[in-house]
C-alpha cells in the first residue's frame, strides 16, 4: 500500500504579499513548491521587486516548479483581476488551485490617532484584498472543486491587543468573511476556506516590536513567551506558519472548512 503524501504535484498555487525571503508569505510559497505546486510569487511596491524575483528564482532552482513573479496593490479591485490573469499567464495554467491572501498591514497606533489614511490601508489591504482577490481566483482564475482558499488572520482578532485596535478589528472581520465563504463557495464550488492565525513571528516587519534596539528580546515579545505556557518557550517561525498552510491544501484536509486555527503555540487555547 502507497504510503500518505502532501503532494501538490500539479497544482497552480497564488499567495500575496510572498516576496520576502524571509516572510510568511515566501515559506509559504516554499512549503508547495516542495511538495510539488507551481507558484505565483505576489509583491507590492517595487522596492520588493528585486527580493520577489529572488523568492522565485530561489524556489525554481531548488524544486524544479514553474513560479512567475507579480506585482499589484491588493486593495485595488481592478488589480485583483491583473494579478489572477497574470498568474495564469506566467504559470501557464488554466485555473489557480490555491489562494493564500497573506498579504497584510498593521499600524501600532492608538485609536485615538487613528486617521482616515490609515482606517482606509488597514481595512483596504486586510478586508478587501482578500474580497477582490477571492472573487477573482473563484472567477477568472476559475479555481476548480476541490480548491482551497487560506486567509493569513492574526491573533489579535481573538487577543483585542490595545496598541493595534484597527488591525485587530480587520482581522476579526476577515474571520467572519472566513466562515461565511466557507458556507458560500463549500456548497456552490466545492472550495474549502480557512484561516490560519499566527502568534508574534520574527519577519522583517515584526522585528521592530519584538526585538529592542540592542538585539534583544523586546518586552512585548517577553510577554508573549510567558503567554505562551502550551508549548516550547520560543518565538514562531515562518516554517510553523508554512506547515499548518500546507496541511490545510492538501486533500487530506478535504473536510475541514470555516475554521480559525491559531498558529500560536496555544496562546489562544480554550480548554
Amino acid at each position: 500500500m502507497t504510503a500518505d503524501t502532501l503532494s501538490l504535484k500539479g497544482k497552480t498555487a497564488l499567495i500575496t504579499g510572498s516576496g520576502r525571503e524571509n516572510g510568511i508569505g515566501a515559506a509559504i510559497a516554499r512549503a508547495f513548491a516542495r511538495n510539488g505546486a507551481d507558484v505565483a510569487i505576489h509583491y507590492v511596491s517595487e522596492g520588493s521587486k528585486s527580493r520577489a524575483e529572488k523568492v522565485a528564482a530561489d524556489i525554481s532552482r531548488e524544486f524544479g516548479t514553474k513560479t512567475t513573479v507579480i506585482q499589484g496593490a491588493v486593495e485595488k479591485a481592478s488589480n485583483a483581476t491583473k494579478i489572477v490573469k497574470e498568474t495564469l499567464e506566467g504559470l501557464g495554467a488554466s485555473h489557480i488551485d490555491i489562494l493564500v491572501n497573506n498579504a497584510g498591514y498593521g499600524a501600532a497606533k492608538n485609536i485615538l490617532e487613528a486617521t482616515p489614511e490609515s482606517l482606509e490601508a488597514e481595512f483596504g489591504i486586510n478586508v478587501f484584498g482578500p474580497i477582490y482577490l477571492t472573487q477573482a481566483v473563484v472567477g477568472i482564475g476559475k479555481m476548480p472543486r476541490g480548491g482551497r482558499i487560506i486567509n493569513v488572520g492574526s491573533i489579535a482578532s481573538k487577543l483585542g491587543p490595545e496598541i493595534s485596535a484597527v488591525y485587530g478589528a480587520t482581522k476579526a472581520a476577515q474571520d467572519s468573511l472566513t466562515a461565511s465563504w466557507a458556507g458560500q463557495l463549500g456548497r456552490s464550488h466545492g472550495i474549502t476556506v480557512n484561516t490560519l492565525a499566527p502568534g508574534p513571528i520574527l519577519t522583517d516587519l515584526a522585528r521592530p516590536f519584538l526585538e529592542a534596539a540592542d538585539g534583544t528580546s523586546s518586552a512585548e515579545m517577553l510577554k508573549v513567551v510567558e503567554a505562551q505556557t502550551r508549548a516550547e518557550a520560543r518565538i514562531g517561525t515562518v516554517e510553523d506558519m508554512a506547515d499548518a498552510a500546507l496541511l490545510l491544501v492538501s486533500e487530506k484536509s478535504r473536510w475541514l472548512t470555516a475554521q480559525w486555527i491559531s498558529v500560536s503555540g496555544g496562546v489562544t487555547g480554550t480548554m
